[in-house]
């Protein structure tokens, strides 16, 4: 009841300026803190408030004045960063996202952890390792994302040289020869990133997370959507364009693919070479 009570308030202050989440997905959200430093700047007398799902991913945050989980009413205040992406589309995500509040420069994610909740985390996994992720979200892109289990799990074998902590759902099937991470909150996931030498993984919010974390990453993409849209220049990222490529749309959910030519025309063995050549020892030098 509290909280409905604040959120009246703020939406009766006329200097109130409401940033409101367009998807219930991790990345989504978390790319709404991209545009609040530029907004703080811009309004530096105004309170921010931030509605969102995902509350904690603006735990701590400086340019937020409160967060909350409720909606009652858009308003002229409320500002609601869409992005679209079909075959056709030039303009990068963040870009897009960025537009809102009339900045030229690129934004990104960001998330402030604390120095305890990166201890905590440290505590519990004190020794060097990759942090990794072998599924993603499918109720929107179906099987699109999707590498394999298998997949990961010859890479995770080639790569016997390091350890590796598992990260997600509880609900995501267990590689072998992990350490299992996927109990850790959505905060605790990102001290894991933090904390580690890069995350491997598929494109999407865990994604976003590890550039939050300020983390480099292995992103298998496939040829679902074209790097250049999404990606993060200092990761390394796996794209494999075949004839039907790209074939993300944002505007409707997808279908599964029956051939999947994409993703297994990526081995891991393809994978393994590339960071060999381009990747590992750049990352292994910065720690």
């Amino acid at each position: 009841m509290f909280s409905y009570f604040k959120l009246l308030y703020y939406l009766l202050r006329p200097n109130t300026v409401f940033v409101r989440r367009t998807s219930n997905g991790l990345g989504d959200n978390l790319l709404l803190s991209a545009i609040l430093p530029e907004l703080r700047r811009q309004h530096p007398d105004r309170k921010i408030v931030v509605e969102t799902p995902w509350p904690e991913l603006f735990k701590n945050n400086p340019h937020v004045d409160w967060v909350t989980d409720k909606h009652m009413k858009t308003t002229s205040r409320h500002i609601r960063p869409k992005y679209h992406v079909d075959e056709n589309t030039a303009v990068p995500i963040c870009d897009q996202v960025m537009s809102y509040v009339r900045k030229q420069d690129t934004g990104f994610p960001e998330l402030y952890l604390s120095e305890e909740e990166v201890n905590r985390v440290g505590e519990r996994f004190d020794f060097s390792y990759v942090t990794v992720c072998p599924t993603g979200k499918t109720a929107f892109c179906a099987n699109r994302k999707e590498w394999g289990i298998d997949n990961f799990q010859v890479l995770r074998g080639l790569l016997h040289d390091y350890r590796f902590v598992q990260i997600g759902l509880p609900s995501d099937p267990i590689l072998e020869d992990v350490i299992d991470g996927r109990d850790l909150s959505v905060r605790g996931t990102a001290a894991a990133i933090r904390n580690s030498l890069f995350f491997l993984g598929l494109e999407g919010g865990l994604m976003h997370l590890a550039k939050s974390a300020g983390k480099r990453s292995v992103i298998i993409y496939g040829g679902f959507i074209r790097p250049e849209l999404s990606a993060y220049e200092e990761n390394l990222n796996i794209y494999q364009p075949v004839a039907c490529s790209p074939c993300f749309h944002s505007d409707y959910p997808h279908e599964p693919c029956e051939s999947m030519v994409c993703m297994k025309s990526i081995t891991p063995e393809m994978v393994y070479d590339m960071m060999k050549r381009e990747f590992l020892a750049r990352v292994t030098s910065e720690v």
